[in-house]
């Protein structure tokens, strides 16, 4: 018995994805600058430098482990059930849920036979860490006392009881930490199949709520158990009854999605090259991944544990989390949408519907993340000031991450063009590219610290995606529309010059304790960001705006406010 609820079409499923994801963007953003506030508000960043330490390392243990599965099956699950309809879909999917499974219980097994090696070794290199500070501390200590050298042996003091208060944590949980890891890696694997499966779909609306969910209560989970005189304990805690919520949740609405399939597909037969053709996504797929860890902040962070302090660990996880979170929110209304568009504009096999769509989706990302970008690094260091007064020293770090992540964001439809069409060739090129981030890393750490750190990963990001662009336009023809970019650059360093000029006349905020007192700080930067947003639209507009046939494509549509819209346009 097939389904009869009608099928949508395509510019619909994309709509309503988008819409979904925009309208749940203040609810996410809201929750996501409280978390962060609580979180290293509340923590010592000794504290957060060892729980990023084990995150990273779930996360690198995952990614490794995944041979490329995750992102493959939207890519594929809708051609299954084009075939083979509901029930092929769900075999599809309870195979890769029992390979995936199957490669984390061995993983989790060595894991936990190699929690006490791996505590001892962190153990004597925080040892080593804690000998160089007590070194500096005598040598201040020895000298005439000024404000500034007092500054500086309180911070060193403050980092030696934090070093040691990670030493302590080391010795007495490193087999609870495994345990963790363990569990996160088992519910990752479960959570990102079902979620990949809404995403194939376009559930966003089901993909954000969960999402929310979970980043609404971590925090409270989180803060509960910080109250409660728990600590790391306590955050760890919260972190696995997080994701094991999130999973029931999301294999509940995949339950509810996979009812609305059709029952038996156009009746084709199985395609006998899908094995095949699903390893080699999956492989190149899984390359992607590797190299995008190598220039990510689980790398950073594995890296850097063993050459910098836990402080400067934090500071730099800080910062790149800080510049990745920001470009996530901007980025929310194409989340879960270009791989399943492309995938469905890949089966018609029309050339114009692929330029139409490259063009389009480059045109969307340019125009929000190029302002923001500029607004963004331009606000930084008074909100760090304001929101995470333990990290100021992380400001020039986090512009640093900001120009080379939302760079690399802005060239990213050609790499996804070319997955979809399965130009394998040139993106393997464009991901054994990434493997520079290692010796560069290596290299420029030594002699420029953090900075060098922040240069030689982001770098590596946008080279990459050079490659792609390069091979996109050479194998598909693929055009950016750059006469629109260069009018949305006039309009950003419009208002960037206007900004820079007005915040010189605005003191920089103090540190405040309170939500009360940080909110009013925040005030004066809400507007500045408002004043922004106005003149960059403004400019826009007299620069010529969206292009004429894009302009009316998006007038088209079935848009709220549409009136005020096409004004601003």
């Amino acid at each position: 018995m097939q389904s009869n609820k009608p099928q949508r079409s395509l510019t619909s499923e994309v709509w309503s994805a988008t819409l979904w994801n925009t309208l749940l963007f203040p609810a996410r953003f809201l929750v996501g600058i409280i978390t962060s506030v609580i979180y290293y508000g509340r923590l010592a960043p000794e504290q957060v430098a060892l729980i990023f330490l084990l995150t990273s390392l779930a996360a690198s243990i995952g990614t490794y482990a995944d041979l490329g599965i995750e992102r493959s099956l939207p890519r594929f699950i809708p051609e299954v059930e084009k075939r083979q309809g509901r029930q092929g879909v769900l075999r599809f999917l309870w195979r890769m849920i029992g390979l995936k499974l199957a490669i984390m219980a061995v993983l989790v097994l060595g894991l936990n036979l190699l929690a006490q090696p791996m505590g001892n070794y962190l153990i004597e290199q925080q040892r080593q860490e804690i000998g160089e500070i007590e070194t500096q501390i005598s040598t201040l200590q020895q000298q005439p006392t000024t404000p500034d050298q007092a500054s500086k042996l309180s911070k060193l003091q403050n980092q030696r009881t934090g070093t040691l208060s990670v030493i302590d944590q080391i010795e007495s949980q490193s087999h609870w930490y495994m345990l963790v890891v363990s569990a996160l890696l088992i519910l990752g694997a479960l959570f990102d199949v079902f979620m990949q499966f809404l995403t194939a779909y376009f559930k966003q609306r089901a993909w954000n709520l969960i999402t929310l969910v979970t980043t609404l209560l971590q925090p409270i989970l989180v803060t509960i158990f910080i109250l409660l005189g728990w600590g790391i304990t306590g955050v760890l805690i919260g972190l696995v009854l997080t994701p094991l919520v999130s999973v029931l949740m999301a294999a509940w609405q995949a339950i509810r999605a996979s009812r609305e399939l059709s029952n038996t597909g156009d009746g084709e037969a199985a395609d006998p090259a899908l094995p095949k053709r699903f390893a080699k996504f999956a492989a190149v797929s899984y390359l992607m991944q590797i190299t995008t860890w190598v220039y990510d902040i689980q790398f950073v962070t594995l890296f850097t544990v063993t050459q910098l302090s836990p402080r400067d660990v934090a500071i730099l996880a800080f910062a790149y989390k800080f510049a990745k979170d920001y470009l996530g929110y901007i980025w929310m209304p194409l989340n879960g949408v270009m791989t399943p568009l492309l995938s469905r504009i890949k089966l018609r096999r029309d050339p114009q519907s692929l330029q139409d769509a490259h063009g389009g989706l480059a045109r969307m990302i340019w125009l929000l993340i190029v302002p923001a970008g500029v607004g963004l690094a331009l606000l930084t260091p008074r909100m760090v000031a304001v929101l995470y007064p333990l990290y100021t020293d992380a400001s020039s770090l986090i512009i640093v991450f900001i120009a080379f992540t939302f760079g690399e964001s802005l060239l990213s439809v050609p790499h996804n063009v070319l997955m979809v069409y399965e130009q394998y060739r040139a993106v393997i090129i464009s991901r054994l590219f990434a493997f520079i981030s290692v010796p560069l890393v290596f290299l420029l750490l030594p002699r420029y610290g953090m900075l060098g750190v922040a240069i030689a990963v982001g770098a590596v990001r946008v080279a990459t995606r050079v490659i792609t662009l390069y091979y996109g336009w050479r194998n598909l023809g693929l055009q950016l529309p750059w006469r629109f970019w260069l009018r949305v650059c006039a309009a950003s360093a419009s208002f960037a010059v206007a900004l820079f000029g007005l915040m010189q006349l605005w003191p920089m905020p103090e540190a405040a304790a309170g939500w009360q007192s940080k909110m009013i700080n925040l005030l004066p930067l809400m507007l500045f960001a408002a004043i922004g947003a106005g003149l960059y639209l403004l400019t826009l507009r007299l620069l010529g705006g969206l292009d004429p046939a894009e302009r009316e494509r998006l007038l088209s549509m079935k848009l709220p406010f549409k009136g005020v819209l096409r004004r601003v346009l």
